[in-house]
């Protein structure tokens, strides 16, 4: 037996460190990724133990040397490879390592970036909530604005301030004004005032305004040409890319009209108190004067002496006549109610109206057959009668034609309303007409307002148809008015029936 050269002992040892390292690949990195390698390895080491069995070529070399040199290149070769593997794994495992860090980061870093996108999403989410709600509530509000612009009860409308034409408007606009939403369109907000305020309306619309206030009571004219007093509240604003502005208009002439007849009834009861206590005096004293002149000049034996007593007691006489008048317009005159027929007055009166009325005037007479007697003092009818005569003989200076019309007429809930003294029930209508210069608005207003006269106040008092007024208001009766400018005159006094009267007492 030969002893083991150092040769063979380093190819033993180089030999025997293979099955340890491949355990301690195995267990470094698993059977599954070592396997193939180990069992490549010990596959080789069976197939070198045959071939020791074999005389293997010795390809021109010593036969021993050949196996030799097999056993120690194959273990070599082998180990080195396991080694490359070993590397090989270890930086693979190293590279999983930093690439299972790396992913663990990015997952972080994904789960960090997820929750943030989670959260901005949200949050938008929740603006576009809150965006949704407020459009909503926007347009909610702009409907209610709009609603409470075309719904509001007065006038409004915005216009532009340099051409004046209508930007918008309410149909409120429409209903006081009576135009209709085309007309509208075509018109200017300058159309709408009066003739004589144009320029004004032109010259404010220059002027800039800051603050809702109100600007001024204007003349407006509606479609059917009637004239209202509005009070006028603007605001300037930027509406349609022009400068324009917001217009209300409250209508102010019932307010206004009001107003007038408060200071009418105001007056009046100021002219009823002291016109009451001065004509109870002053008849007194009147009465006296003509009286004792009277009797004065009836007892002279001296005619020059005379005729001064008997001018004072004419004066007087007038005195009397304009205490009545006086008396008469604060309904204090002494009257004697009876049944009357007033056809039969006016026929009695023939002579006397002709007089009053002068000899270029034409008086006719168009009397109701069979007209119901009223209730009334004759009197008074007559003092009424008068009146309205010269009243008319004054209206036609150059002459003309005066009616007296008499019918019976029967007063409904419907008509007593249109007249402030009014009230349903029989009645009969005297009717003063003339063919004179009739009269404006403005004079008609103030008709009956005591003291008020278009004639000289020299040779008028003012009290005649104020007396008028207050006969028939006095016989629980009325008047009314019917007159333009050139085109004449008529009264129409309203006189109880006696059937209607009795029933009433």
């Amino acid at each position: 037996m030969r002893n083991p050269s150092s040769y063979t002992v380093l190819i033993g040892l180089v030999a025997c460190l293979i099955p340890p390292y491949a355990i301690r690949l195995s267990r470094a990195f698993g059977m599954q990724r070592v396997g193939w390698t180990l069992f490549a390895t010990f596959t080789l080491l069976a197939v070198l133990q045959v071939m020791r069995a074999w005389h293997p070529v010795g390809f021109g070399i010593d036969p021993e040397l050949t196996i030799n040199l097999l056993n120690l290149l194959i273990p070599v070769l082998l180990l080195i490879g396991m080694v490359h593997i070993d590397i090989f794994f270890r930086e693979r495992v190293r590279v999983e390592h930093e690439e299972k860090r790396l992913r663990g980061e990015l997952e972080v870093k994904v789960r960090e970036r997820t929750a943030e996108l989670d959260k901005a999403n949200e949050e938008l989410q929740q603006e576009i909530s809150l965006r949704k709600q407020g459009e909503a509530e926007l347009k909610k509000s702009k409907e209610q604005y709009r609603f409470l612009f075309d719904e509001n009860p007065q006038p409004m409308w915005i216009y532009d301030r340099l051409t004046f034409r209508f930007l918008a408007y309410n149909a409120s606009a429409l209903r006081y004004y009576g135009f209709t939403s085309a007309e509208f369109r075509e018109m200017t907000a300058k159309e709408l005032c009066h003739p004589s305020e144009a320029d004004g309306f032109a010259a404010d619309s220059a002027k800039p305004t800051n603050n809702v206030q109100p600007r001024a009571v204007r003349r407006h004219v509606r479609k059917d040409g009637t004239v209202m007093e509005v009070e006028i509240a603007a605001l300037d604003l930027h509406y349609a890319e022009c400068s324009a502005r917001l217009v209300l208009a409250s209508d102010i002439s019932a307010q206004r009209l009001l107003q007038k007849q408060s200071l009418h009834s105001q007056k009046m009861a100021v002219t009823t108190q002291l016109a009451g206590g001065v004509a109870d005096n002053f008849s007194r004293l009147v009465s006296a004067i003509e009286g004792d002149a009277s009797v004065l000049a009836q007892r002279c034996q001296d005619p020059a002496s005379a005729v001064p007593l008997r001018r004072i007691a004419a004066t007087a006489a007038c005195a009397a006549g304009l205490t009545r008048q006086l008396l008469a317009l604060v309904r204090r005159h002494p009257m004697r109610a009876q049944s009357l027929d007033l056809n039969q007055l006016i026929e009695n009166q023939n002579g006397s109206l002709g007089r009053l009325a002068g000899g270029n005037i034409t008086v006719e007479k168009l009397c109701w057959a069979g007209l119901p007697p009223i209730a009334a003092d004759p009197a008074l009818v007559e003092q009424v009668l008068h009146h309205l005569v010269l009243n008319a003989r004054d209206a036609m200076p150059a002459g003309g034609t005066l009616t007296l019309c008499t019918a019976p007429v029967l007063i409904d809930e419907a008509r007593a309303r249109g007249h402030e003294d009014a009230r349903p029930g029989a009645f009969v209508c005297l009717t003063v007409a003339d063919t004179g210069c009739g009269m404006t608005p403005e004079v008609q207003a103030r008709l009956f307002e005591p003291f008020f006269t278009t004639k000289d106040p020299a040779k008028a008092t003012g009290l005649g148809l104020a007396t008028v007024h207050g006969l028939m208001k006095q016989q629980s009766g009325w008047i009314e008015v019917n007159t333009h400018a050139g085109t004449g005159s008529k009264f129409h006094a309203f006189f109880p029936c006696a059937a209607t009267a009795l029933a009433r007492g």
